[in-house]
């Protein structure tokens, strides 16, 4: 009783209601529709790591590993929100069937995790901290 009585706050409301719009972003990557990306993002720039970035400029890099790996996908594997704030850790990976930062394709499957925090305002991206473990992704491709 005491679980289904938490998910009817206000405030559980509110962040399943977030987790929710990120799942949506998730499968406009996922389902590789640049176009209903875009719509996450704030304009003219999103602030990454505190540098100015264009829509256009993050969707062009998620364009990058997906054209380097073939089935490449996201999957919420933690999730939280405070405030403004959007904690999210993902599991990643797919295949190694093209050529990425020149190494040419390995066929070789890359499975590694991003955490990373957004800042959602008025229903868009305005601040995103990524971390992800790209050391991990080369490591595995140039074995």
């Amino acid at each position: 009783m005491a679980a289904a009585q938490e998910r009817s706050t206000p405030l559980a409301q509110e962040k399943l209601k977030v987790r929710e719009f990120y799942q949506s972003y998730l499968d406009a990557y996922n389902d590789q529709d640049w176009d209903r990306m875009q719509q996450f993002y704030a304009s003219p720039h999103v602030l990454v790591d505190g540098e100015p970035r264009a829509p256009s400029q993050l969707i062009e890099l998620a364009k990058s590993m997906v054209l380097g790996f073939a089935n490449w996908r996201l999957e919420i594997w933690h999730f939280a929100v405070d405030g403004d704030l959007v904690y999210v850790h993902l599991k990643l990976g797919g295949t190694h069937t093209a050529t990425f930062r020149g190494v040419k394709p390995t066929n070789r499957r890359v499975d590694t995790t991003e955490l990373s925090l957004y800042r959602l305002v008025d229903g868009k991206f305005t601040e995103i901290w990524p971390m992800l473990n790209m050391e991990a992704i080369m490591n595995k491709i140039q074995e």
